[in-house]
């Protein structure tokens, strides 16, 4: 069986790096042109109050 349709519909939360798929996310956030999503309105306000916090932590881990 292949699940690669399931991969590409998922993105990682950058907040508390869970998985969430992109076509029932209810808390999205766009930030310089890219549009990131989240698993609660929780995670979405702490990556809205200091996205740098978050994306220099997930990039650093690439």
């Amino acid at each position: 069986m292949n699940n690669m349709g399931s991969a590409l519909s998922t993105e990682t939360d950058v907040v508390c790096k869970m998985q969430v798929d992109k076509k029932n996310a209810k808390f999205t956030s766009e930030y310089k042109g890219k549009e990131y999503y989240f698993c609660s309105l929780s995670c979405k306000k702490k990556f809205d109050e200091d996205p740098e916090k978050y994306l220099s932590f997930y990039g650093s881990r690439k």
